[in-house]
């Protein structure tokens, strides 16, 4: 019997990963998984690796125990503005990420997550935020 805890973090890729040496190594065993993250994904599935559900014990059930509080989730804008002195380091570090990048590929890149990402994580940005809290 095999017993795998975290199971939706290494138990996928029947061709060349983990699982498929797990089942290699031990033909005839019994496998079971525990998660707090299942996942059903077309190239990893919990349930299609573990079967069944034996049990759920989800967050709801954990706050009626005690075992765990409450999560609360309040949604705050903060929005995105790009200063334009910033745009030539951006366009560097950009560069300097992708090298050996297809340029076709980079394009795509450069479109859709580039700027974004620094605008999402800059300092302005999360002081908005922090003061919202």
């Amino acid at each position: 019997m095999v017993i795998a805890d975290e199971a939706h973090r290494s138990q996928y890729d029947f061709i060349d990963g983990f699982a498929r040496h797990m089942r290699e190594a031990l033909p005839g065993a019994s496998f079971i998984g525990f998660t707090g993250t299942p996942i059903e994904l077309t190239d990893a599935n919990t349930r299609a690796v573990f079967g069944d559900y034996v049990s759920i014990y989800d967050i709801e059930r954990a706050v009626q125990d005690g075992a765990t509080v409450p999560i609360y989730y309040e949604g705050k804008r903060a929005d995105l503005i790009l200063d334009q002195s910033m745009r030539p380091r951006l366009d560097e570090e950009f560069e300097e990420a992708t090298e050996g990048e297809e340029i076709d590929h980079k394009e795509k890149l450069k479109t859709k997550w580039a700027a974004l990402e620094a605008l999402v994580g800059s300092e302005r940005r999360v002081a908005l935020i922090a003061e919202t809290w």
